[in-house]
């Protein structure tokens, strides 16, 4: 098992900071940053469906320098703004939070946000930059920080990793 499926399956629990415009997005939208308890199983299929219907949604928008706001189906955004989208989706139609985690990375040289989605025994990847759900131990992006299972505003640090989550930033599609 890697250091980051071992994360991901709550084995390792150094605790991290989270992204500010998180915090930040959890001072206006504070539901979005609570516990819920899974209400139904989703399949991969319902779950692909959703993280292509966002993926099509939201049209990529570098966010300027300095600058890291978090927000919940806008028509342009950046990688948090579709992470936090399908999170939202996600668990509106059952998925628990503890299924559904947000983590942060770095994919292309740069800081990246996706969603971790746990369907059964294993840990799938939706990025806005693909529409392909892969497997965290084949997804380009190298998880630093992810949402604690027990607490959405709890992060814990994969193992190896520098530093903290810092600020979001990715290119569009």
């Amino acid at each position: 098992m890697t250091s980051v499926l071992a994360l991901l399956a709550g084995l390792y629990a150094a605790q991290a900071a989270g992204p500010n415009g998180f915090y930040d997005m959890c001072a206006v939208t504070a539901a979005e940053c609570q516990p819920v308890a899974a209400t139904r199983s989703l399949g991969f299929d319902e779950v692909d469906r959703i993280n292509r219907a966002v993926n099509g949604e939201i049209r990529p928008l570098v966010e300027p320098e300095g600058k890291d706001v978090w927000l919940l189906a806008p028509s342009e955004g950046d990688c948090d703004d579709y992470v936090m989208t399908k999170r939202h989706r996600l668990i509106a139609a059952g998925l628990g939070s503890d299924e559904a985690r947000v983590a942060v990375g770095v994919a292309k040289g740069q800081l990246h946000a996706v969603l971790v989605v746990r369907l059964g025994p294993e840990f799938y990847v939706l990025d806005n930059l693909t529409d392909e759900m892969l497997p965290v131990e084949r997804s380009d992006v190298r998880i630093l920080t992810v949402q604690s299972p027990a607490n959405p505003r709890d992060w814990l640090k994969a193992p190896g990793s520098v530093g903290g989550a810092g600020r979001a930033v990715a290119a569009g599609r």
